[in-house]
């Protein structure tokens, strides 16, 4: 599994950033949540006016107090005995504080409501001076305690006299609950009924708890998802939530992330039809451009729906309709968000023209996230479109200038990740793993306010794995694909590590001549990557020798319509290794002329598309059969150009068939000197021999260790060093004994 073998992945991470950016819930007409003054908050009150009236606070109360008022404030509303307990955690510690509550709402409920009504009146004390005008408050008007508190007197001072009444008695029920629940028999406690579902207490969500509570978790879904609560809490949540105020929308867009997140198609249809049907303003009480504005919105949304789940028809569909509704109202910005995605719908012929397009309109119009995802699928398009490397880097770095000036981390991270994958496309892997290594450190370190954890910091994490895997290192490996693992257990971003995964069980299960188990590992990577699966059971036939099978495997990918140029260049190669290895003695010309034109093929279409890499793994192919043909010393000077790159950028497997096939050369062509030159050459290419025995014993590769000391037999016994040939015959029997091996065809690179 080379590291050279990954293509540009990050189409789908930038269209899962296009889909942040254009599903937006439009806030023009978003109702407002309402909200009412409940007992708990009365409560809530009562322990910050407690906290500000006492002057002896120790340090270690003032910050656990802090801490607790926050949770406070923003979770929903606690009974009684669940806000005491919290009080009496070790995590908090506030006893005095709980107890003078409870005196208070004792006082509460023994006075009646002149005791509710000091209470405000004392809370709106608090923020007024006591000695003279220069005197500080109690509490400070503009903290956030202060806010709370205000918002919850202009609450009280709205109620009708009858309301604070009813205020009272839901206070009265609130203590009362609580006095009853401490006076119950053990037994009575323990009986199972109690605990069934009817019996439940209902969570009720205040409005700005409600709020608050869905941008946290939406705007993690989207950045952070480990930081998100699990799938089946947060539907659970959300339906709380919706028991509290079926017609808040945004819960149900919260609902729609959540499917989204574990492609769920029919649960994210339904929530987003109903978070736009809680917003569809009434037709007597808005205007005409506002009904609009909302199902022009609401087809888009509906678009990006499709397109997440590659219902690409459909989405042109919808997005056409978007567009038309943006066309009669003349929204400029929701054509520009509509021909974005228009250019991730339609075929790559017409993409870059649309792409220039939309970066220039994105620019114009001031949308900054939009005119970075532009500019990230500028530079992708421009290398699928052979453009040279340079144009494609200026591209990129133009998106860094303008991330970097709008402070836009998750387009960082992406960029980051892009130019990882440019790199290993083009060849480059030590310069692919460091900019990966860069995205992570990016996103670490405990001054970072906002992370971005999205499938682009997850193939980060997946490129060091493979690098490491490279270079035989799978402990190591296995360790950082069990975090990748761990981070991003659900799709889109587990499809990049399963992946990863699957391949390095395949390549050990070859390597150990599995070949049963590795083809059933192939066929399992269709539901990943369908032409990576038929290059993979390729080459399971090629070892095991069913010539014939493996020529409908690649001829399957080269029909394919979406095919590249890596996987062409990857079916030349083996189709190549095919043919020489299915020849026989009497053809040997003819089936060389036809792979140097099948691999002269594949070297021009690498050298357009500046794939330097597959560029030096051509020529080691060109050279193995100019070997095969009688030609060493031609073959040795392609192999002495091409090995520099093979050594610089590739893996342990690689660099070790390199150095087979540069020692196998050098012997070769050192008949054609005089005899202590040639022993000398062939010394040389023993000892280069040797590395590529270390480095295929470094990942396992057992039979083409055994290979080379065959060859090192041979070549020993050629310059009679009996000794050091006996040392190798030796060392060959005792690997042969312990592990069983078919031999290695001697036509193949």
């Amino acid at each position: 599994m080379s590291i050279n073998d990954n293509r540009l992945y990050m189409v789908n991470d930038i269209f899962n950033r296009m889909s942040k950016e254009f599903v937006t819930v439009d806030g023009n007409v978003r109702k407002i949540q309402k909200e009412t003054l409940t007992p708990y908050k009365v409560a809530t009150v009562i322990l910050i006016k407690e906290y500000c009236n006492d002057n002896d606070k120790e340090i270690m109360e003032r910050r656990n107090f802090c801490l607790a008022s926050l949770k406070l404030i923003q979770s929903a509303d606690m009974e009684l005995d669940a806000l005491l307990n919290m009080m009496y955690e070790p995590e908090y510690s506030l006893h005095r504080f709980a107890d003078r509550l409870e005196i208070n709402l004792d006082a509460i409920h023994e006075k009646g409501v002149d005791e509710l009504l000091d209470l405000f009146d004392n809370l709106r004390r608090l923020m007024e001076s006591k000695d003279h005008a220069l005197a500080l408050p109690a509490l400070s008007r503009n903290s956030v305690l202060g806010l709370y508190v205000r918002r919850m007197l202009i609450f009280f001072e709205k109620l009708a006299f009858d309301q604070v009444v009813a205020l009272y008695n839901d206070m009265e029920k609130y203590v009362v609950k609580k006095i009853d629940m401490e006076n119950l028999d053990v037994s009575a406690i323990s009986k199972p009924e109690d605990f069934s579902p009817d019996n439940k207490v209902k969570t009720i969500w205040g409005g700005r708890q409600a709020e608050l509570l869905v941008a946290q978790q939406a705007h993690a879904l989207q950045t952070d998802e480990h930081k998100a609560l699990p799938p089946v809490e947060l539907q659970a949540l959300v339906q709380d939530l919706l028991k509290s105020n079926p017609y808040n929308a945004d819960a149900h867009y919260l609902s729609y992330l959540n499917c989204i997140r574990v492609n769920d198609f029919c649960g994210a249809v339904v929530s987003l039809y109903h978070c736009f049907d809680r917003l569809a303003p009434l037709e007597n009480r808005s205007t005409p451009e506002d009904r609009s504005r909302t199902f022009r919105y609401a087809a888009l949304n509906l678009a990006v729906l499709h397109a997440q789940f590659n219902h690409k028809e459909v989405a042109q569909y919808a997005l056409k309709e978007a567009i038309k509704l943006a066309q009669e109202a003349g929204d400029n910005v929701c054509l520009q968000l509509a021909h974005s995605w228009m250019s991730y719908l339609i075929n790559e012929e017409n993409k870059g023209p649309l792409i220039e397009r939309s970066v220039g309109k994105a620019s114009l119009l001031g949308i900054t996230h939009t005119t970075g995802l532009s500019l990230i699928s500028h530079a992708h398009n421009y290398a699928l479109e052979a453009k040279s490397p340079p144009q494609v880097f200026d591209i990129l770095m133009k998106s860094d200038m303008l991330n970097c000036q709008h402070s836009m981390s998750d387009l960082m991270s992406v960029t980051f990740a892009e130019k990882s994958a440019l790199w290993a496309y083009y060849g480059k892997t030590e310069m692919a793993s460091l900019c990966a290594q860069l995205l992570l450190l990016h996103n670490t370190g405990d001054k970072k306010q906002h992370m971005f954890n999205g499938p682009s910091t997850c193939q980060a994490i997946v490129t060091v794995a493979n690098m490491l895997i490279e270079f035989g290192e799978y402990a190591f490996a296995d360790i950082v694909l069990a975090h990748a693992k761990k981070r991003f257990p659900n799709s889109p971003c587990n499809k990049i590590w399963m992946l990863s995964e699957q391949l390095h069980i395949f390549t050990q299960l070859l390597r150990q001549e599995k070949w049963s188990e590795a083809e059933a590992v192939a066929r399992n990577i269709s539901s990943l990557d369908q032409l990576e699966s038929k290059l993979k059971l390729a080459e399971v036939c090629l070892s095991k020798g069913d010539f014939p099978k493996g020529l409908e495997y690649i001829s399957a990918v080269e029909k394919h319509p979406d095919v590249s140029p890596p996987y062409t260049i990857r079916t030349a190669l083996l189709s190549s290794q095919i043919t020489c290895a299915s020849s026989s003695p009497g053809n040997g010309m003819t089936v060389a002329t036809n792979c140097i034109m099948r691999l002269c093929s594949a070297l021009e279409l690498a050298t357009q598309n500046h794939l330097s890499y597959y560029k030096a793994l051509i020529k080691m192919h060109l050279a193995n059969i100019q070997l095969l043909i009688g030609l060493p010393v031609l073959a040795l000077n392609l192999v002495e150009d091409a090995i520099p790159t093979i050594l610089g950028h590739g893996g342990c497997y690689d660099q070790g068939k390199a150095f087979m096939l540069y020692g196998k050369c050098l012997i070769a062509s050192a008949s054609e000197n005089p005899s202590e030159m040639r022993k000398e050459m062939i010394l040389s290419g023993i000892k280069i021999l040797s590395k590529a025995q270390v480095l295929f014993a470094k990942i396992n590769a057992i039979a083409n260790v055994k290979n080379i000391m065959h060859l090192q037999a041979v070549f020993y016994n050629e310059l009679d060093l009996l000794p050091e040939r006996n040392q190798c015959a030796f060392e060959f029997r005792q690997m042969d004994e312990q592990y069983l091996t078919t031999p290695t065809n001697p036509f193949l690179y």
